[in-house]
């Protein structure tokens, strides 16, 4: 009998590999699925890399881009003062005489208006003269009082025979120390159709003067005014004034950056043929202006001597002298000082004017206003219109011809007028 082996016998070489190979094809999706998720995170980490790198490639290039935007702007100003400054140096100091209105070729005589450079020490006397036809001989029309640059002017017209005499007056009071100021002007008639224009220089002071006082005679005919430039026997007068230099006005100087600071400095600006003496890191971290003329790409940035044009030595001086840290803001210097720190971008000698005007200046409330719109206070601007609270208040604010009122705050002072009549 034959005893039966109850153990199975081994498989077929060909069966166990098979079955390996079964094995294997249950583990192979495992691993295939970790394989998968490991690549994956190695393509996420890659991805993340690139973007990475994009991102601080994109930040430079802003970087750069904004760089570049604000050399630009800066260049365009600089033209820009430099173009304006041109055209009134050549304007103003034409010695061609300019043409008298006749009956004859009024008409002609249409000026540009932008000639004059509006930049530096610059301002525009307005007014509309009423009644104009019944002034009698050797009689005056006289326009209210404007302050600018801590100087009060006015002016006035008169009738001399055939003739309408045209005048700008200088309420500079003549008690204090000696002092003069020489100015350019543009003295223009206004009419619908034409104007009348003639430009001069002129000089005031207080030395043997007791009325300072600009005369053009026989600026224009009687018969041609009354013909020509009389709208409702109303006359719309304008003088246009550029202050080009001024003696024993402000104050003494509190520092100096002439050439005793030569050591201590690293450029020099020249300001009206004035040289200032300063160090060009500190401009610049006070001044985007200065950052991008000295820190940028210009020609001027490597320069040890730097013209700056379009500006007023005494401003200029002033300017400096709130960065270095001394206090010259008062009546006279305020609104120069916020006219260089506006042209430069200075943010912190904008904010002292500032100040000074709310706590300090005994400005008028239309002067103060006036400011704030030119020069964006707004602090400033809220509070002379809280300080409104009457239609004389209001009134007072308005200028003689509405139309020259600053559209930025049209509205604001439209809405007083509503809340004021109700």
């Amino acid at each position: 009998m034959t005893k039966r082996n109850n153990k199975h016998p081994p498989p077929p070489k060909r069966q166990r590999i098979e079955a390996e190979n079964d094995q294997n094809a249950e583990i192979d999706p495992s691993d295939s699925t970790i394989g998968r998720v490991y690549n994956a995170c190695q393509e996420v980490l890659e991805k993340q890399k690139n973007i990475e790198k994009s991102m601080t490639e994109i930040v430079e290039k802003l970087r750069l881009t904004d760089e570049k935007l604000e050399s630009i702007q800066l260049q365009l100003k600089s033209d820009k003062i430099d173009e304006a400054t041109s055209i009134s140096s050549n304007s103003l100091d034409s010695e061609a005489p300019v043409k008298a209105t006749s009956s004859s070729d009024s008409s002609q005589e249409m000026i540009p208006r932008e000639i004059m450079s509006t930049t530096g020490k610059y301002f525009v006397l307005k007014h509309i003269f009423k009644n104009v036809s019944k002034l009698k001989e050797n009689q005056n029309l006289c326009s209210e009082v404007d302050e600018h640059f801590g100087i009060e002017w006015s002016m006035f017209v008169r009738r001399e025979k055939d003739y309408l005499t045209f005048h700008m007056h200088c309420l500079q009071s003549t008690d204090t120390g000696k002092w003069t100021i020489e100015v350019k002007h543009r003295n223009v008639l206004v009419s619908n159709r034409i104007e009348k224009v003639r430009e001069g220089n002129s000089a005031f002071a207080n030395i043997g003067k007791r009325c300072n006082t600009s005369r053009w005679p026989k600026f224009i005919e009687w018969a041609v005014l009354e013909k020509d430039y009389l709208v409702d026997d109303k006359l719309t007068a304008e003088i246009h004034v550029k202050i080009e230099k001024t003696t024993g006005i402000y104050k003494d100087n509190l520092r100096n950056f002439d050439a005793t600071m030569k050591e201590f400095s690293d450029v020099v600006l020249v300001v009206n043929e004035q040289k200032f003496y300063a160090l060009k890191l500190y401009l610049a971290a006070h001044s985007p202006y200065f950052k991008a003329l000295f820190l940028g790409n210009f020609n001027d940035s490597k320069k040890s001597e730097i013209k700056l044009t379009g500006i007023d030595a005494d401003d200029f001086q002033n300017y400096l002298e709130v960065l270095y840290g001394e206090q010259p803001i008062d009546e006279y210097t305020c609104e120069g000082l916020l006219l260089v720190a506006d042209m430069l971008d200075t943010p912190m000698v904008i904010r002292k004017c500032e100040q000074f005007l709310l706590k300090e200046s005994k400005k008028t409330l239309k002067k103060k206003l006036e400011l704030s719109t030119r020069y964006n206070l707004e602090t400033l601007k809220k509070k002379c219109l809280v300080e409104i609270i009457s239609i004389g208040d209001l009134q007072a604010v308005l200028p003689g011809n509405v139309q020259d009122l600053d559209k930025s705050i049209m509205g604001e002072l439209l809405e007083k007028s509503i809340s004021l009549h109700n």
